[in-house]
């Protein structure tokens, strides 16, 4: 399977050459690195309307969060090929890398486009129904519906637990209602695992689904829950209306990834370049996290809309956290069974299959020789 993955991987690359321009607004690559390539035919993108001024990164990764070595990153050519990320909830800045990742496909080739609902579980029907090609979602997800995860997506978690003013700590949450998107995702193990280090009955607290993040919040300043996971973007709006930051997830579970990127097995199997082409998007989109905040929040700003101030607040948390950090260890094999661990342990998942059968670091292993990241 790896040399028939490898033999895939590299046969889309033929014909693209070391040498290109500007690939999108959000991205510069290397230039040529010779006057043979240099004559060459050029892969370009036509600048997005309002993404922001061109930056100036090269592809094989230097000085972008990670550690490269020599060599120019030849992308793949991506060109008639289709891939649709789904993602639980509505545009928001937290996950402009998203948006960067499809942007980064266009400008190799592909028909990418962010498919966006309400919640992890609607994100996973997507895959499944054949309306996305991969999805954004967390451990738990990828294993109760028979995915495959092979790369990340958010590596670190940006959740905070906020309770209304009337709680001033977590034992204070037991008779009160607490409102999530889903039952089975990230923000369900986080829960669980919040509770289990409290010493907090899950039957002493009630539980509603009340829509993604955005819809959380507002339910929270009306009033309607007690309690919710926000991202670390939305913490300010609502500790400065009376609410309590009462838990950094972070720091209270930094065993949990916030998200991973899975597909169907049949589709890794079939479009074994693809996956590699989406796990070196995810690189290339957390170089330019990590070397360039003025492109990263026009980018978000574009994509989520809001302020440059509410885009770059949101940066310097997740910069400050290391939250995207374009390296080799940004995914394992080891890490996401670890979580599995954890998620049988709480009750997040329905059983516990054999790592090999929801889990493999072989594209993303190619993706980082690849992007020449050491």
């Amino acid at each position: 399977m790896t040399t028939k993955a490898t033999s895939l991987h590299y046969s889309r690359r033929h014909g693209i050459p070391a040498a290109f321009a500007v690939l999108t607004a959000l991205i510069l690559v290397a230039s040529c690195s010779s006057s043979k390539s240099a004559s060459s035919k050029s892969t370009t993108a036509s600048t997005p309307a309002g993404a922001g001024g061109s930056p100036s990164m090269s592809a094989s990764g230097a000085g972008a969060g990670g550690s490269a070595s020599a060599g120019a990153f030849t992308p793949p050519n991506l060109s008639g090929q289709t891939i649709r990320i789904s993602e639980g909830s509505a545009p928001q800045v937290e996950d402009t890398r998203l948006y960067l990742m499809t942007q980064i496909l266009q400008s190799w080739g592909a028909k990418s486009s962010l498919v966006n609902q309400t919640g992890d579980p609607a994100a996973v029907r997507v895959v499944l129904a054949g309306d996305a090609e991969v999805g954004s979602i967390a451990v738990t997800g990828v294993i109760n519906s028979g995915l495959l995860t092979f790369g990340p997506s958010q590596p670190r978690l940006d959740y905070h637990f906020i309770g209304a003013p009337s709680l001033k700590s977590l034992s204070d949450l037991p008779g009160h209602t607490y409102g999530t998107s889903n039952t089975h995702g990230v923000e369900a193990l986080m829960f669980a695992d919040l509770l289990a280090k409290n010493n907090i009955k899950p039957s002493s607290v009630k539980v509603t689904i009340a829509g993604g993040a955005s819809e959380r919040v507002a339910a929270m300043l009306a009033h309607h829950l007690d309690a919710t996971f926000v991202h670390i973007g939305d913490v300010p709006k609502l500790t400065q209306a009376g609410f309590n930051d009462l838990a950094t997830m972070s720091t209270v579970a930094p065993e949990l990834a916030d998200s991973v990127v899975a597909a169907d097995p049949k589709w890794v199997k079939a479009h074994p370049d693809l996956a590699v082409a989406v796990d070196e998007a995810w690189l290339m989109a957390a170089q330019l996290f990590n070397s360039n905040k003025q492109q990263w929040v026009a980018a978000a700003v574009k994509y989520a809309g809001g302020s440059d101030a509410d885009a770059s607040a949101v940066y310097d948390n997740f910069k400050a956290a290391n939250s995207f950090p374009a390296s080799k260890d940004a995914f394992t094999s080891d890490g996401a069974t670890k979580q599995e661990q954890l998620a049988k342990q709480v009750g997040a998942i329905n059983q516990q299959p054999p790592a090999s059968q929801w889990v493999t670091e072989q594209y993303w292993d190619q993706a980082v020789q690849a992007m020449h990241i050491s």
